[in-house]
């Protein structure tokens, strides 16, 4: 049905092909379906109208989605309030938010897992949405804010569940307030306002008893899918030659010398800074220097990132927009991250900075036309190669806000809630931009790890700083080593970590590791002419392979670690042969051959290495659901989302798993029970490959 419409899809006005739209509370432009039509959770499937692949913006957030536990989910969602003015009645409310379902299709889409290749969206028919009450009045029922909340922390089911839910506020039974919670697979800032203008548009229309004045949608995210796809496969493949090159240039983790793992205490810290003075300093320096407002902002990050961390190559995932032309008024997510890479050596003037990022923001949106989980892939690939995970995780946003103001006459900072959900994430650091009418918003979290409370405050005060003191003297133009004192961050802790190429890593924690392994009796890790040598003695037999996936899994989680590029095994491993190695256990054997063979089966892989990372095997990241259901439906559960991503060979994923128990939950990002699982001849078909005892 890839690229179908039914004629119930296509419509007449009500579906966006008309301008004006009668709304009247007595006589809705349409007739709902009766109640008993809608779909019963154990019911059969709801139908299709039509289905297509995932858009950027949907892969994205699904991948992001499908990563984080459910219980932090909740972090990807919108929550918006809507007043509603007196004399709109519930039905009048239920027809609008039901025009504005049949309206635009992405409010009625989810998502099929176990489509192949890849995941799908599938858009519904419309019916109506359900409009859950709460009632100001202390008359026994929960509150409001106990309503919002459940709609808001509960996870969406995004199999089965459309991207939207929403509660009317009352008060004497008439809707004074609506709370809409959205997940962030379907809006972003853009389609937001769109939301809330046509929302305002019909409510003014049904309380003014007019037609309402609605432009045409003149594409669903069903029809950006098919523009984004008519790329070809030639077109892809250019674009992603460029990340090929790009990657393996990339430092394993810039906040290598900060990064302290933290026991106690908050996970990541927040804060906001706003300037109503940097508005006009911002504007003048980017007109001076020939730029976007948004290179001028992002050459003050590299800045304080390099004053930070002491390393001259700034890294980060810069949330690019795909909205241009016919895709402005699609609501659906129209971003994704992509990659940038600055290179700041020779200590350049601040002008200079900004050249290198403005070009480096001009190359990421020139190829910025690729799914991001099939960059992801790339960076998860690499890094199983270095041996060592590659962290480009911190993200940068520009968001620009006409409409809001800051209200303020000086610089306001503002210390935030400690963004628990968000440290799960897996996400360093995460710096945001927004422009207002009157001023700026600078807003920054960071994981404790990399970053303390009082460092967050410096990097956003020293950004300020940076940026008047150069609009306020034009012939300004302070070299790298000078900007980077404005800032006055503290010295990294000691000991430094060794230099490996590009890379920072720390051979005494690695030695540490390895002397943890209990066959193990001493260990020594140098850099020696730029490869990472390790010398151990045995205590009991251990061969390489043994001793690789024991670093790995500690690099996944320990700063600093790194698989060595060379093993010398003296002792006990000289003094045996394979007879000697120990045996696993027959539950060890049957859990490696079943995550194996589900790898193998949803990814269509005819061999899969155990001794491979998911992504270094062939896996692919948008599978990861499927991956995980097939895995259950084998009898075994454990496998994170995330550890897909990582470094950790199959074979210490294996180990990991456990025996499924009856009474666990399911993810609810995937189904009970797969509509097309993995059949029994394709897992039969994956030779299972492990050069590690089983």
């Amino acid at each position: 049905m890839h690229g179908r419409r039914t004629a119930e899809a296509d419509g007449n006005a009500p579906d966006g092909t008309g301008q004006e739209v009668a709304m009247n509370q007595r006589t809705p432009t349409w007739a709902p379906p009766a109640p008993d039509a809608r779909p019963m959770a154990d019911g059969p499937a709801p139908p299709t109208v039509r289905d297509a692949e995932l858009c950027w913006g949907q892969r994205y957030h699904w991948l992001r989605y499908q990563q984080a536990a459910p219980a932090d989910r909740h972090d990807a969602h919108i929550v918006v309030g809507c007043p509603v003015p007196e004399g709109v009645t519930p039905t009048g409310l239920r027809t609008v938010l039901d025009y504005l379902v049949r309206r635009h299709e992405g409010l009625r889409t989810v998502i099929d897992p176990y489509a192949r290749p890849r995941p799908r969206q599938l858009v519904q028919p419309p019916r109506p949405l359900t409009l859950h009450t709460a009632s100001t009045e202390a008359d026994g029922t929960p509150t409001p804010a106990e309503v919002v909340a459940g709609l808001t922390e509960r996870p969406f089911s995004m199999a089965a569940e459309w991207p939207i839910r929403v509660c009317a506020v009352t008060t004497g039974g008439m809707p004074r307030r609506l709370v809409v919670v959205l997940h962030h697979l379907a809006f972003d800032d853009w389609g937001l306002a769109l939301f809330q203008r046509e929302f305002d548009e019909l409510i003014d229309a049904l309380t003014s008893r007019r037609r309402a004045r609605l432009q045409p949608v003149a594409r669903q995210p069903a029809d950006l899918a098919g523009a984004e796809a008519a790329l070809g496969p030639a077109g892809r493949e250019a674009t992603l030659e460029h990340w090929r090159t790009l990657v393996p240039r990339l430092p394993s983790d810039t906040f290598g010398a900060r990064r302290t793992p933290v026991a106690a205490g908050p996970a990541a810290h927040s804060a906001t800074l706003t300037s109503p003075e940097l508005l006009g300093a911002v504007r003048e320096i980017a007109g001076r220097l020939r730029v976007w407002p948004s290179a001028v902002h992002l050459a003050a990050y590299a800045v304080a990132t390099v004053a930070w961390t002491g390393e001259t190559t700034v890294t980060h995932r810069w949330l690019a927009s795909h909205r241009e032309g016919a895709r402005m008024d699609v609501l659906t997510c129209m971003f994704s991250p992509t990659l940038i890479r600055v290179e700041l050596t020779g200590d350049p003037g601040f002008a200079e900075v900004t050249a290198r990022v403005a070009e480096q923001l001009r190359l990421a949106q020139r190829h910025a036309h690729a799914p991001w989980d099939e960059v992801a892939e790339l960076v998860a690939r690499e890094g199983f190669r270095r041996g060592r995970p590659l962290r480009v995780t911190s993200e940068v946003n520009f968001l620009s806000s006409p409409a809001q103001r800051c209200g303020s006459r000086r610089d306001r900072l503002v210390r935030g809630a400690e963004p628990a959900a968000w440290a799960r994430s897996g996400t360093d650091t995460y710096f945001r931009v927004r422009e207002l009418s009157d001023g700026v918003a600078l807003g920054l979290d960071a994981r404790t790890e990399v970053m303390d409370a009082e460092a967050v405050e410096a990097f956003l005060r020293g950004c300020v700083r940076l940026l008047t003191a150069h609009a306020q003297d034009p012939g300004q133009d302070l070299r790298l080593s000078g900007a980077a004192e404005l800032f006055g961050f503290a010295p990294a802790p000691a000991p430094a970590p060794a230099r490996l190429g590009a890379d920072l890593v720390r051979p005494a924690a690695i030695a540490s590791v390895l002397r943890a392994h209990p066959a193990i009796a001493a260990a020594e890790v140098t850099v020696r002419d730029g490869r990472l040598e390790a010398r151990v003695t045995a205590r009991a037999p251990v061969d390489e392979p043994e001793l690789r996936r024991t670093v790995l899994d500690a690099a996944a989680e320990v700063p600093g670690v790194s698989r060595p590029d060379r093993f010398t095994i003296t002792g006990a491993a000289d003094e045996t042969d394979d007879s000697g190695a120990p045996t696993a256990e027959p539950s060890s054997v049957a859990a490696r051959e079943a995550l194996l063979r589900a790898v193998g089966g949803v990814n269509g892989l005819s061999t899969v290495d155990a001794e491979a990372s998911y992504t270094a095997a062939g896996g692919r990241l948008l599978c990861g659901a499927r991956v995980r259901a097939e895995l259950r439906a084998l009898g075994w559960s454990g496998l994170e989302p995330t550890e897909l991503a990582g470094v950790r060979p199959l074979a210490t994923l294996a180990a990991r798993l456990r025996p499924v128990d009856p009474v666990d939950p399911v993810d609810p990002v995937d189904p009970v029970d797969p509509v097309d699982p993995v059949d029994s001849g394709a897992r039969e078909r994956t030779e299972v490959r492990s050069r590690a005892p089983l």
